[in-house]
């Protein structure tokens, strides 16, 4: 009973997690975009606000093949349309993500033949900072 308890706990807080300020890397443009749920600390211009949407199926209750979790709507769809606007970051970054429980992840995979609908969205404000700023640190909490 009490390893049970413990491995619930451990699952429990296993499930909370958040991430304030992210890096993300490209192959093919060198130049590192930061994504932040808050505001940025100095002199910024402001270059407009976006929002992307990523649709696509999971298949089997758990296989995403249009990559639309948070990663894949990152990745893919937001920051090449920062890129593309010639921001350094994007802040006061909101996200809705298709999300479904695990009894309904298992029904629909032994329905194999009927996928679940997924989607997420991505919206934030795309700024190019201004000189002397630094772009967010993903060390330093944001307030």
């Amino acid at each position: 009973m009490r390893g049970t308890f413990g491995l619930l706990i451990l699952v429990t807080l296993a499930g909370c997690t958040t991430v304030d300020v992210a890096r993300v890397p490209s192959l093919r443009d060198t130049r590192e975009v930061f994504v932040t749920t808050g505001d940025v600390k100095g002199p910024y211009q402001s270059l407009g606000v976006v929002q992307t949407t990523r649709r696509g199926v999971l298949l089997f209750g758990f296989a995403d093949p249009a990559s639309t979790d948070l990663e894949g709507g990152l990745n893919e769809t937001l920051i090449p349309e920062v890129r593309r606007l010639g921001g350094d970051g994007i802040m006061n970054l909101r996200f809705q993500q298709t999300q479904y429980t695990l009894p309904t992840r298992i029904l629909f995979a032994l329905l194999f033949f009927i996928p679940l609908p997924s989607e997420v969205t991505l919206s934030g404000e795309v700024v190019k900072l201004g000189p002397g700023a630094a772009p967010p640190s993903a060390g330093s909490p944001s307030r």
